[in-house]
């Protein structure tokens, strides 16, 4: 609060020092006028003429400025530049060729119109869900689903003691996994 009152201070305090100097400035203006207007000119005569400085005293003067003695020689004349001149631009000239080659007609082999996984043999590739009619049928479906789990986690543990499959592992983690950016910071050599 008090830094706004301060600088609305300090501005009306510009604006009057600045009203001040222009009194004073018209003041002395109006004071050199009339003291000016009693006086004559006691000198009629003309401002001496100076001749034009060349360009070699110039030099010199500035030279002598520079703590150079009188006596050394001036620099040589700088050199224009050259311009620039546009390349010259042959036309790109083939070698006769012995005979042309020809047009290019192979193309790739088809691909198969069924598409089947190893160890599939003759089943189409998709393969109709089966019917449940009765609640036993659909217990005794989901208890073999949980076995077959059971078998596939004893599977996954003998391939992960092996370095090949520890590293088949590890790079199916990072294709199907999360992305980097959404994985837990890796902690490791932290106490």
């Amino acid at each position: 609060m008090l830094a706004i009152h301060l600088d609305n201070i300090l501005f009306f305090l510009f604006v009057a020092v600045a009203i001040l100097f222009q009194l004073l400035t018209r003041a002395a203006t109006k004071s050199g006028r009339r003291s000016g207007g009693n006086q004559q000119r006691t000198s009629t005569s003309p401002p001496p003429l100076r001749r034009e400085e060349t360009e070699e005293d110039r030099i010199r003067k500035f030279l002598e400025a520079l703590g150079q003695p009188t006596s050394s020689p001036p620099p040589p004349p700088v050199k224009p530049r050259p311009t620039y001149q546009k390349p010259i631009v042959v036309p790109h000239v083939s070698p006769p060729m012995k005979s042309p080659l020809p047009p290019l007609t192979t193309r790739p082999p088809d691909l198969p119109r069924e598409i089947r996984l190893p160890g599939q043999r003759g089943t189409p590739p998709l393969e109709s869900a089966p019917v449940i009619g009765t609640p036993a049928e659909a217990y005794a479906m989901a208890t073999a689903t949980v076995a077959q789990a059971v078998q596939s986690r004893v599977e996954l543990a003998t391939l992960l003691r092996s370095t090949s499959g520890l590293r088949d592992a590890i790079i199916l983690r990072e294709i199907f996994g999360p992305p980097r950016s959404l994985q837990p910071l890796d902690l490791v050599g932290t106490v």
